[in-house]
C-alpha cells in the first residue's frame, strides 16, 4: 500500500508539472509581442506572407476588412477584361466575398499540388493620414500555382484602417501588375 501511495504522489508530480511550463509565455503577452498581431499595422504584410505559406484562408481573411474592403485590378493586365468580364465584374474591383473565394481556390490548388507560395514583399513606403488610416506601397513579386512558371510582380497599394476592436485591417488594396 505505501508503495501504492509513492508511486500514485510521483505520477500526480508529474502530471502537474507536465501541465506548467516555466517557458511558455504568460496568458496576453503573446499578442502584444506577437509579429503578426494586428495590433501593428505593419504586421499585415507579415500575416499575409504567413498565411500563403500554410494556406491558412483564416489568417489571410483576417486581414480584410469584411465589410469594407474592396480589391481593385490593375486596369493595363493583359488578358484581365475578359476573366473579370467571365466573372460579371465590369469596373476592375471585387469585395470581400470574392477575394475570399478567389484567394480559398487559390490555396487549395496549392494544397492539391502540395504547392508553398513565398509573396516576397519589398521596397515601397508609408503614408500616414491621422491615426487611423495608413496607406503601404510595396513591391510584390510571386509565382502563383494557377499559371506555373510565370512570376508577377507589381506594386501593391494597401489601405489599412483601424477597427472598432483596435485592429489594422486592410479596406482597399490598389494592384499594379508589372
Amino acid at each position: 500500500m505505501k508503495k501504492e501511495i509513492i508511486l500514485f504522489s510521483i505520477l500526480f508530480c508529474l502530471l502537474l508539472i507536465s501541465c506548467w511550463n516555466p517557458f511558455a509565455p504568460r496568458e496576453g503577452i503573446v499578442s502584444e509581442i506577437n509579429p503578426i498581431s494586428l495590433k501593428d499595422p505593419m504586421n499585415i504584410l507579415n500575416r499575409i506572407v504567413l498565411s500563403y505559406q500554410n494556406r491558412d484562408i483564416d489568417l489571410y481573411s483576417s486581414t480584410l476588412d469584411s465589410t469594407n474592403f474592396i480589391f481593385i485590378f490593375d486596369p493595363k493586365d493583359e488578358g484581365l477584361e475578359e476573366y473579370l468580364e467571365q466573372l460579371g465584374i465590369t469596373d476592375y474591383s471585387w469585395g470581400y466575398t470574392e477575394e475570399y473565394l478567389s484567394t480559398k481556390s487559390i490555396f487549395a490548388s496549392m494544397e492539391e499540388k502540395n504547392i508553398v507560395l513565398f509573396p516576397v514583399f519589398s521596397g515601397g513606403y508609408e503614408q500616414t493620414h491621422g491615426d487611423t488610416l495608413l496607406v503601404i506601397v510595396r513591391s510584390y513579386n510571386f509565382e502563383p500555382p494557377v499559371i506555373e512558371g510565370e512570376i508577377i510582380e507589381g506594386t501593391v497599394h494597401f489601405w489599412i484602417k483601424k477597427c472598432s476592436d483596435e485592429l489594422w485591417r486592410i479596406i482597399r488594396w490598389y494592384d499594379y501588375v508589372r
